[in-house]
């Protein structure tokens, strides 16, 4: 039997730890990432990334669809759609802003990696004490972020061409989805298993 601080978690946290509806973000951010690496500039075809913002699109409905009939839905208690839209609307807004500040300006820091950081230690379920698995994965995972993001200062801002990456701020966003995908697969894990047990269920 799950504690009661548990199951209100994730009760409260229900959607935000389907796990795997991360994993299409990750992957699009990932391969649009390795084709940018790749592609010839200056661009003239943007065909694939399209393609993939759509199998991404296919791919994340197919999985909300999954959760939906295998788990059901979970109402929270104290809905506030409308200050989390907004919350998502700056990330996002500050996201686009320091992407701009990273492709025309030679900072030894990369700040689209630090917006990333700042979103897993602060969207929901948010880093809080005391500590539980999803708590220290984002943790752990916005550390990396930042140590990756600050390459730069330590070993230069063309260190990413040792891997055969032309720039930092590709890198970065290669990097972040791989960290987006195995994080998602991991909170998968801990989501179905942190539900109750058949037998409690039918109790």
């Amino acid at each position: 039997m799950k504690s009661i601080s548990q199951m209100r978690f994730i009760s409260e946290n229900y959607s935000n730890l389907h796990g795997l509806k991360a994993v299409p973000l990750g992957l699009c951010l990932f391969l649009v990432s390795l084709w940018a690496n790749l592609v010839s500039y200056p661009v003239r075809n943007f065909t694939l990334p399209i393609l993939l913002l759509l199998g991404v699109l296919i791919f994340s409905i197919t999985i909300g669809q999954y959760y939906k009939h295998s788990f059901g839905e979970v109402k929270p208690i104290h809905p506030n759609r409308p200050k989390y839209w907004i919350v998502q609307c700056v990330w996002g807004l500050l996201g686009l802003a320091a992407f701009l500040v990273d492709a025309n300006f030679s900072f030894p820091i990369n700040l689209i990696g630090l917006v990333f950081a700042s979103a897993f230690l602060f969207d929901k379920p948010k880093v809080t004490t005391p500590f539980n698995k999803f708590s220290i994965v984002r943790l752990i995972t916005a550390i990396i972020i930042i140590l990756v993001s600050i390459t730069p200062l330590f070993f230069g801002k063309n260190w990413w061409e040792i891997l055969g990456v032309r720039t930092t701020i590709i890198g970065v966003t290669m990097f972040v989805g791989v960290l987006i995908v195995l994080q998602g697969l991991l909170w998968h894990i801990f989501f179905v298993n942190s539900l109750p047990n058949k037998e409690a269920q039918n109790e």
